[in-house]
């Protein structure tokens, strides 16, 4: 276990490291997040019927652009990529460590270290915007807890299902494709592409059978008041299974990609 802590916060310091991938970052989000606002503001001063109360809805955007990094499911871990493509994966396996738990311990510090480069300015940006168009407070103090409960076990989750697409680059040649179709499906049935009480009912009932809307959704409108307190409680228990079972498959998937590894040359 030590090791494993000693690994995380090595990993974590040197993410620390990546301060104008984070500004970039930052820049990017607000241009993204102001766009996404005024395309909607298009439809409510339309006078269309939504799901969401305006305040609601900038809120969800804001704080979905600022734990973008956070929640994202496409995040790419270099090292990871290259010992698979260079067969160094087959180095890493005669470690006194297990495989899935060194990489997963990898992906949370680079994921972490990259949200808390940009969380802190984004929420500062965000809240200080005037009028509107600005982020509001949670509407209660149990919503903000039940914000941080769901956001930390999406966090976990989204982990183990990133776990699992990595373990299936074993099967690939090359990562791009893969992770541009993981990314495309898991953003969209997560809330990211579009809010899901925006999908038609068909697309809500998809979203609510999959595992993705509880990395952004849950969390996004309960912070926003759109999501109350009972369904949250439920919604963590459902995360915890969702959890336990990407875990118990992403074991799974790797002993069985191990066990039968080859590498050119090597």
């Amino acid at each position: 276990m030590k090791s494993y802590l000693s690994f995380f916060k090595l990993r974590f310091s040197v993410g620390l490291q990546y301060r104008f991938a984070a500004i970039a970052g930052v820049l990017t989000q607000i241009f993204w997040g102001f766009m996404l606002i005024m395309i909607y503001e298009a439809y409510y001063r339309a006078g269309i019927e939504t799901p969401m109360e305006w305040a609601q809805l900038v809120s969800y955007v804001w704080i979905g652009q600022s734990l973008f990094a956070f929640t994202y499911l496409g995040y790419k871990d270099k090292d990871i990529i290259e010992s698979l493509v260079t067969g160094q994966v087959s180095y890493e396996l005669v470690r006194p460590s297990n495989l899935y738990w060194f990489w997963y311990i990898k992906l949370a510090a680079g994921k972490l270290a990259s949200s808390v480069l940009r969380f802190i300015p984004m929420i500062i940006i965000a809240s200080l915007i005037p009028g509107e168009y600005g982020l509001n407070a949670p509407p209660t103090f149990t919503a903000l807890i039940l914000f941080i409960i769901t956001l930390l076990l999406g966090f976990i989750l989204s982990i183990a299902i990133l776990m699992i697409v990595y373990i299936l680059l074993f099967y690939t040649v090359s990562s791009r494709g893969l992770f541009n179709i993981a990314t495309v499906i898991t953003d969209f049935f997560a809330g990211g592409t579009v809010p899901i009480p925006f999908m038609p009912i068909a697309l809500q009932t998809i979203c609510y059978a999959l595992p993705f809307r509880l990395i952004m959704d849950l969390p996004f409108r309960i912070y926003v008041g759109n999501i109350g307190t009972t369904e949250a409680l439920q919604s963590i228990l459902i995360q915890i299974v969702w959890i336990v079972i990407t875990t118990l498959i992403g074991s799974a998937f790797i002993n069985k990609a191990t066990r039968r590894l080859e590498v050119q040359g090597g």
